[in-house]
């Protein structure tokens, strides 16, 4: 038994790359899984610099030195970062704000259509069975108020740490962008000289996941800005809020879709109740979310990323109970990064 476990050992890790690049995804799996919010800042200035170097790619194949663009990516990045700050985070949190106090208020009308249930709809349900749901309801109510209480004390108490990694994530883009060669020099240095295996895997990532992030960044632009174009249009509330929303919901692969449209559902039901103007609204927004599926995906990702639909919701579900927040977000990254190891690896590999 012992002699064909180490037969089995020795065959998948058939040299000391192998080795190497096991121990490399190990650690790197572990300390997002214990330290991904930690590192959250270095995560997101990662990706920021990874982005921007597509940018800065495209404005040297115009034929502009490589320091010229690189200070003009880094500048553009800068000028929208701050534009951003100023302008749609101040307006997004003064919704957020608004809209938790409208809450209660809703929850009270809510609790007066109930009541008004078996009135108006006797055979369906009853005054007992009405009581009964209100009961539940509201420990339902009482128990999310308390946590969202601590949440909200929570995040006061955060504000300095959000604050801080605002002011630090410019400072670590310019470092992961300006000193990326030194950086990759650095991480090459403690790898081995062999390593067709790793070179494999990282231009079968680096083309699919430049390709990802690129068309994730330009998926967020167009829906989130469709989106508040058709809320402005039916003039629906809390325009900037929602439309963010459901302009990120699409870094949840499928899911993101149907968890945003609840939102606004039902804040477009508690706007214009079940009218004509409520289910014009919701029709257009199930269009917006159509057309991205089956219009704007296909011509953004035909080639980026190459799994089939089962594995991406499957990869979404198990990184996202594994790593959280950033297992959802990283949940096609992760997956192709196994596959792509898959098709590399000497004794695995199907070629």
């Amino acid at each position: 038994m012992l002699e064909e476990i180490n037969n089995l050992f020795k065959k998948v890790f058939s040299n000391e790359e192998t080795v190497v690049f096991a121990l490399i995804v190990s650690i790197a799996f572990l300390t997002l899984f214990f330290m991904g919010s930690i590192l959250t800042p270095f995560l997101i200035s990662i990706i920021f610099a990874y982005l921007l170097v597509g940018l800065q790619t495209r404005l040297e194949s115009t034929g502009l030195p490589s320091m010229l663009s690189l200070i003009i990516t880094y500048t553009l990045f800068l000028m929208i970062g701050v534009a951003l700050t100023l302008w749609l985070v101040p307006v997004v949190s003064q919704q957020l704000q608004a809209l938790v106090l409208e809450i209660p208020r809703w929850l009270n009308s809510l609790k007066l259509f109930i009541q008004d249930m078996p009135v108006q709809y006797p055979d369906l349900v009853s005054s007992d069975q009405i009581a009964t749901f209100l009961q539940s309801v509201s420990g339902e109510i009482t128990s999310a108020s308390q946590e969202f209480l601590r949440v909200s004390i929570s995040g006061i108490q955060n504000t300095l740490v959000v604050a801080i990694n605002i002011i630090l994530l410019p400072i670590l883009v310019f470092f992961f962008l300006f000193d990326r060669k030194v950086i990759i020099s650095g991480c090459l240095s403690i790898l081995p000289k062999e390593r067709k295996m790793l070179e494999k895997v990282w231009i079968e990532m680096d083309d699919q996941l430049s390709n990802y992030a690129r068309g994730k960044a330009i998926e967020i632009l167009i829906v989130g800005s469709v989106a508040a174009i058709i809320f402005l249009y039916f003039d629906l509330q809390y325009v900037a809020l929602l439309s963010v929303l459901v302009g990120f919901s699409v870094l949840i692969p499928y899911l993101g879709a149907f968890i945003v449209t609840i939102p606004v559902a039902a804040v477009g039901l508690l706007q214009f109740n079940l009218t004509f103007d409520f289910w014009l609204l919701m029709g257009a927004y199930l269009a917006l979310q159509i057309l991205d599926g089956n219009l704007l995906v296909p011509l953004l990702f035909s080639d980026a990323v190459k799994l089939h639909p089962l594995a991406i919701i499957l990869a979404v579900f198990v990184f996202g109970g594994l790593f959280g927040f950033w297992g959802v977000f990283f949940a096609i990254p992760i997956a192709t990064l196994v596959k792509a190891i898959w098709n590399s690896w000497p004794e695995l590999s199907p070629n």
